[in-house]
């Protein structure tokens, strides 16, 4: 009997966290009884696994985050060029949980974990840039602050792009990598 608790209590949260993403890119003042709603679930369902906003908002970037992780770990071993591409591919498909914590991020600002998190993603990429650097894959004289910045930019283009239904991922992607190493090229001998 308890394994079919749990598998209820998984399906919960599993309906919760995608009807919040849903619901908050929407409505980013959404209030729980929309989101419960939108879950299919009671309200008081949703208070039993979130107790606050606040709570479900958080547990919602840190399930994003983890989504992140979890697509881009097949790739970890590639660096330069090749692994900037990857991110790309991958970022684009799950493009709405980049918009959400974007949307939402002055409700996780301040959270200890998440900002480890995020410090932890702008170290990787700025050592990511400055290796595609140091091989030629993009111009030494760009500060890496700007290569970061543009980076975000053209992936902000590519997700706001598949939103209005005028591409697809895997055209957004493309167009993305050409726009940003087109942007970024290193200097060819």
């Amino acid at each position: 009997m308890s394994h079919k608790k749990d598998r209820r209590i998984i399906q919960s949260e599993e309906a919760i966290i995608e009807a919040g993403i849903k619901t908050l890119l929407i409505n980013p003042s959404a209030g729980m009884s929309e989101i419960a709603a939108a879950a299919g679930i009671g309200r008081a369902t949703l208070y039993r696994h979130f107790d606050t906003r606040e709570a479900l908002v958080r547990a919602l970037a840190l399930k994003c985050y983890e989504e992140i992780d979890e697509a881009w770990k097949p790739y970890e071993h590639l660096i330069g060029r090749a692994a900037i591409e990857k991110i790309i591919d991958v970022q684009m498909p799950i493009a709405n949980r980049f918009r959400f914590l974007g949307s939402l991020w002055t409700y996780v600002e301040g959270d200890a974990e998440i900002e480890r998190i995020e410090t932890q993603i702008n170290e990787d990429m700025n050592l990511l840039f400055d290796h595609a650097k140091s091989m030629g894959d993009i111009d030494t004289n760009l500060p890496t602050a700007w290569i970061t910045c543009f980076f975000d930019s053209t992936l902000m283009a590519g997700w706001m792009m598949m939103e209005t239904k005028q591409t697809s991922a895997e055209e957004a992607a493309t167009y993305v990598k050409r726009l940003f190493f087109d942007g970024c090229a290193g200097k060819k001998s």
